[in-house]
């Protein structure tokens, strides 16, 4: 890849960190409003108006899917757009937009470990030291630095629903370096936000019928919008881009802009309060990766 295609990407990758730092403001408003398999939905549904006019204009167009594709989005969608939206927004309902951002800043240490195995990576102890650093560092953020809570049941839903919104999200950064293979990127979310969104609808017709639903006021609308334009059609669409052109393991190292967008935005928006062993332990996430990310951690493979 030349200079300026990478440069490129890499200011893309940091536009899509800021974009998806936002959506936790956003979603942290969006949860706490209506039910979330309703505002995840709505947020594909937004969504998916600017994908389709992009991808058929300048992105290529639509092109047909053999088996391998089509199972390949179907599972992008199940994992990125279903499962992790559903525990996304599921989550922030539960605790705080920089908290649920600090825990999900192991999404970088959780794909490392998962290339580790299928791409049987031989790792130095640069990578070593930075993963159980890393993990160290999430620990302390979980449990706020109180390990005696993990024990004791302070763990709540909503770390748990935000831990495994951040499986999801490994899955499909792994699944998208396999089956983008001849798609363009804008093809390829467009396809799975749409599996993804017509997966979401089941769950919500049954929130749409409760008797207890309100109408969203205009900063849910606002809210969606946002998360449905900047924080899906635009982002899932550089992010695929950047894991087909340089891999999941150098793209989802920028996810660590993530948390630090969405700290500071929560902070500055939400008013939220940081303690100090989250601050720690979101640090000790942040440079676990990036010494796992330094050059020599890992080693080239065996011949033969």
């Amino acid at each position: 890849m030349s200079a300026p295609s990478l440069t490129s990407t890499y200011l893309k990758l940091v536009l899509t960190t800021a974009f998806w730092g936002g959506t936790f403001i956003a979603g942290r408003y969006v949860a706490q409003q209506m039910p979330h398999f309703l505002a995840a939905s709505g947020r594909f549904l937004i969504a998916l108006i600017p994908l389709f006019l992009f991808t058929l204009t300048i992105g290529g167009g639509l092109t047909r899917l053999n088996k391998r594709q089509w199972l390949g989005t179907v599972l992008l969608g199940a994992t990125g757009v279903f499962t992790y939206n559903t525990f996304f927004l599921g989550g922030l309902a539960h605790i705080p937009a920089s908290r649920a951002a600090l825990i999900v800043a192991l999404s970088p240490i959780m794909t490392m470990l998962v290339m580790r195995v299928i791409a049987q990576e031989r790792w130095t102890w640069l990578r070593v030291v930075g993963v159980l650093l890393s993990l160290t560092g999430v620990s302390m953020v979980i449990t706020r630095g109180d390990y005696a809570s993990a024990f004791s049941g302070a763990i709540g839903r909503g770390e748990l629903y935000i831990f495994i919104a951040v499986a999801a999200w490994v899955a499909y950064t792994v699944i998208g370096r396999y089956t983008l293979a001849g798609m363009s990127a804008a093809a390829a979310t467009t396809w799975s936000t749409l599996w993804g969104t017509l997966m979401l609808l089941v769950p919500a017709s049954a929130d749409l019928m409760s008797p207890a639903l309100a109408w969203p006021d205009g900063w849910s609308w606002v809210a969606m919008a946002y998360l449905g334009v900047f924080g899906t059609a635009v982002a899932f669409f550089w992010y695929n881009q950047a894991v087909a052109s340089i891999g999941p393991a150098r793209a989802t190292l920028f996810t660590n802009l993530v948390p630090v967008f969405a700290v500071v935005l929560s902070v500055l928006l939400l008013g939220e309060r940081l303690v100090l062993a989250s601050l720690v332990g979101g640090a000790m996430v942040i440079a676990g990766v990036i010494l796992a990310n330094r050059p020599g951690a890992v080693l080239p493979p065996r011949r033969g």
